[in-house]
């Protein structure tokens, strides 16, 4: 069943090196994008102003701008996984255990997705709690962030993060499927988000409405650039699921063999 498959991901993800790897290192990579944050805010310019940090939503502002930095973490970490079952050759073990492709796979794409969702909820608490203490050190006041409406900001931005590590999870699990080698799978990946992406937009502005990590990254931002909200989400809905059905078609008809 699929819970066997989801089970043995699990266990593989559960390494201790992978894991702490994981999790210390989106924590750390989060709360040094706040702390930079609030050490760089002035009084009345830049990229942030104090007064900004100091509103309902000022705690989850550092956390939605490392937006991109921790997606592309996990998009890596998502292709790596998969495309080093290859080139390690454990997937033909996996197949004797688990014949039926398609319920190995979902397993395995729901244990990764499950493992970089619960690293990104432990990143962003690591960073709202080095941002509590951020705002402290420049006298910057936090009792809004704990009203209704803070945390109700809070809430909506954690889960826009979610549903963004989901979609850069996705992918990369794709990508993965498709190159079969970790290192180029990851290597491919980081220039089209960080690189590829953003020459296509800056030679044709146009094209960043259409683009896949813009879309997502429109999600976890709450709108970014020429693409809104709402867009980033249909946009991004539809990329997952072309991406879900092509490394499915893929891995149902690969060569590996038992």
């Amino acid at each position: 069943m699929i819970w066997a498959a989801f089970a043995s991901e699990w266990t593989k993800l559960r390494r201790r090196t992978l894991f702490l790897s994981t999790f210390l290192g989106l924590a750390a990579a989060a709360s040094l994008f706040v702390v930079l944050m609030f050490s760089q805010a002035s009084p009345n310019g830049g990229i942030v102003t104090l007064h900004q940090l100091a509103k309902p939503n000022g705690l989850v502002i550092g956390v939605a701008r490392a937006a991109m930095l921790l997606g592309v973490v996990a998009f890596g970490i998502a292709a790596s996984q998969v495309a080093s079952e290859y080139s390690l050759g454990t997937l033909r073990q996996l197949l004797v255990r688990q014949p039926r492709r398609a319920v190995l796979l979902a397993g395995k794409m729901l244990g990764t997705i499950t493992f970089l969702v619960l690293a990104l909820c432990f990143a962003a608490v690591v960073a709202l709690i080095a941002a509590v203490v951020a705002a402290h050190s420049r006298s910057v006041p936090t009792s809004a962030w704990f009203t209704v409406t803070g945390l109700g900001d809070l809430f909506r931005e954690l889960g826009d993060l979610a549903l963004a590590t989901i979609g850069y999870s996705v992918l990369g699990m794709a990508l993965g499927q498709f190159v079969r080698s970790a290192v180029f799978a990851v290597i491919v990946g980081f220039a089209w988000l960080i690189a590829v992406e953003n020459i296509i937009t800056r030679i044709v502005p146009s094209t960043q409405q259409w683009l896949p990590g813009a879309s997502i990254l429109a999600v976890a931002s709450g709108g970014v650039g020429g693409v809104s909200y709402g867009r980033g989400l249909i946009l991004g809905a539809i990329y997952l699921v072309v991406a879900i059905a092509a490394a499915m078609t893929v891995f149902l008809r690969s060569d590996v063999t038992a």
